[in-house]
């Protein structure tokens, strides 16, 4: 009986773990490593559920004791990473606002054709009251063309800020982007060709709360002196959006350089 109720457990936690995968692939999350890897480990315990009982009956019992210490072993160092690292998320997702900025970045999140997705429109909308607040403030809107994006997220952005009356000219277009990596790679790129930027001085980084973290991370691997400027995240999308984003986290700590 034991035994039964633990490969179900498995299989359940497989389960929400593929859901999560397809849940934001068909939000249009983009096929990355953070986005498929809660699927992809969601296929590895779901199958491991469903074979146990044949595991333990066909397979040497030494042989199955070692496999389920090894797997037990690995559940217990992504629980402690899992438990780390969204600490870390939740601990990040505001910094103290400096006296003196001149420059803001924006990331990109999506476009629904050529209009801003509501998670977009939480970012810019939020860096456009920062913007007529600092007069001298330039901006940097960041991101490229993905799928189902019939113009670039840095143009949408710009169009959007110019309609609510920013002038064109503070604002700088990176259209390259397709990670977040490459968000502060090619935005650097960007402020390194303006005269008054020190790169020792703070830039303003609009994100959203949970992806603050990360975007500092990654903002400094790029020679960057993030300040995470957080947007809000709907109540209903945080459990699958923190659970993704450990994911990415780990992809970003080993593979992001």
């Amino acid at each position: 009986m034991k035994s039964n109720r633990v490969s179900r457990i498995y299989i359940f936690l497989g389960l929400v773990g593929i859901l999560d995968t397809v849940f934001v692939l068909g939000l249009n999350g983009g096929r990355n490593l953070g986005t498929l890897l809660p699927g992809l480990l969601g296929v590895a315990m779901a199958l491991w559920g469903l074979s146990r009982s044949y595991l333990k009956q066909h397979f040497l019992k030494e042989r199955f004791l070692l496999l389920r210490r090894v797997l037990r072993l690995g559940i217990l160092v992504l629980l402690a990473s899992f438990i780390l690292i969204e600490s870390l998320l939740l601990y990040n997702t505001k910094d103290s606002m400096p006296s003196q900025v001149d420059y803001l970045i924006i990331l990109g999140a999506g476009l629904n054709g050529d209009q801003l997705s509501w998670t977009l429109w939480e970012r810019v909308d939020k860096g456009l009251r920062i913007l007529q607040n600092n007069k001298e403030m330039r901006v940097v809107v960041s991101g490229g063309q993905g799928p189902g994006e019939w113009i670039t997220e840095a143009e949408a952005m710009q169009r959007y800020l110019v309609e609510q009356g920013i002038a064109k000219e503070r604002i700088l277009k990176e259209e390259k982007s397709t990670s977040t990596m490459e968000n502060f790679r090619y935005s650097r790129e960007l402020l390194e060709q303006q005269p008054s930027y020190d790169p020792s001085e703070p830039v303003l980084v609009i994100t959203n709360d949970f992806h603050i973290f990360r975007s500092k991370l990654l903002a400094r691997r790029n020679g960057l002196n993030p300040v995470g400027v957080p947007s809000p995240t709907p109540w209903y999308l945080r459990p699958n959006v923190y659970l993704r984003e450990y994911f990415a986290v780990v992809k970003s700590l080993v593979f992001d350089r």
